[in-house]
């Protein structure tokens, strides 16, 4: 199962009246992860780019991401990666109104 999570994965994500984005997450196999995405939250437009992901392969289907003190789960099923970030307490923002739950899909590009 450790392999399948390798490659480069894409996702998108709308929440009508409130944020949008886009997210490419490419997995290493020495445990290493990169993503590049592109969130509007509430009129506000941010990058997001970082090389610091470390993974591991948890059981079955499950992974979990560490970016800083932040752990992400990815969860891998029929081809679709389901994870759940928070851009501020990934640290990709400072301001606390983007403390917001955000369900995301991706699949392999």
């Amino acid at each position: 199962m450790k392999k399948k999570i390798l490659g480069e994965w894409y996702g998108t994500k709308s929440i009508p009246f409130l944020a949008s984005g886009e997210c490419t997450i490419i997995f290493h196999e020495d445990g290493k992860a990169e993503a590049d995405g592109m969130v509007k939250i509430l009129g506000d437009s941010l990058k997001i780019c970082t090389d610091d992901i470390c993974w591991r392969h948890a059981e079955e289907n499950r992974f979990v991401g560490t970016y800083g003190d932040y752990q992400l789960e990815f969860i891998l099923t029929n081809g679709v990666i389901k994870t759940t970030v928070n851009p501020y307490r990934m640290g990709a923002v400072k301001n606390p109104r983007y403390d917001m739950n955000i369900p995301l899909e991706m699949k392999r590009r």
